[in-house]
């Protein structure tokens, strides 16, 4: 198997050196703006050349953008492409998070007094005290907004355990409930699957067979 995957790699290799598959005007994944259009490059068809194609027309006043934030936007600051007003470097009220291991950040699109822009602010939601992290609440209806949320820590991060035949594990991304982020243990009965559950060195603890 591993001969013939390696005999069709070095085949696909020569047809493209003998330019069966021809180049296109752009490179695949590409975006861009132009005629006030958003365009996109891809190929029609598999393996044929790729070309540029249109995503969303602006109607006027609406302008087309590439990275709206502008190149003088903090780093960090969410990129957007798209059809913009004229006073737009982000959507009004959009509403983004960005966390990292050591840092917890909510961007909002809000009106800026000085000059009458719609700009991203950066909220930094870990600063906050008592502690805050920002939550995209997905998956719950109806959805609480995207804000920075006081943690609760109902159990240790990372932890994993067995009790009796339960595989208990903290959660690793929150819930939102009473207004904060709420990380709580899971708790699966390894019972249900006819498994018990048992630490063991290789994977800790989990539901395996008895």
């Amino acid at each position: 198997m591993t001969r013939l995957v390696a005999v069709l790699v070095a085949a696909l290799l020569v047809m493209s050196g003998c330019n069966l598959f021809p180049k296109g005007d752009c490179d695949g994944g590409a975006v861009r703006c132009s005629n006030n259009t958003l365009q996109s490059c891809g190929a029609v068809e598999m393996f044929g050349p790729a070309s540029w194609h249109d995503i969303q027309a602006c109607i006027s006043p609406q302008v087309c953008k590439m990275n709206a934030a502008g190149p003088a936007a903090s780093p960090g600051t969410p990129i957007e492409n798209g059809c913009f007003d004229p006073n737009e470097y982000c959507h009004e009220g959009a509403l983004f998070c960005a966390s990292t291991a050591t840092s917890s950040s909510l961007w909002s699109c809000i009106l800026r007094a000085s000059d009458q822009t719609f700009r991203w602010s950066q909220t930094t939601c870990s600063d906050q005290v008592p502690r805050a992290i920002c939550v995209d609440p997905f998956g719950t209806y109806p959805p609480p907004p995207v804000a920075c949320y006081e943690v609760v820590s109902n159990c240790p991060a990372s932890d994993i355990h067995c009790e009796g035949n339960v595989l208990l594990t903290c959660a690793s991304y929150p819930s939102v409930i009473d207004n904060k982020a709420v990380f709580d243990w899971q708790r699966l009965d390894c019972t249900l699957g006819g498994q018990v559950c048992r630490v063991t060195p290789q994977v800790g603890a989990s539901c395996v067979p008895p």
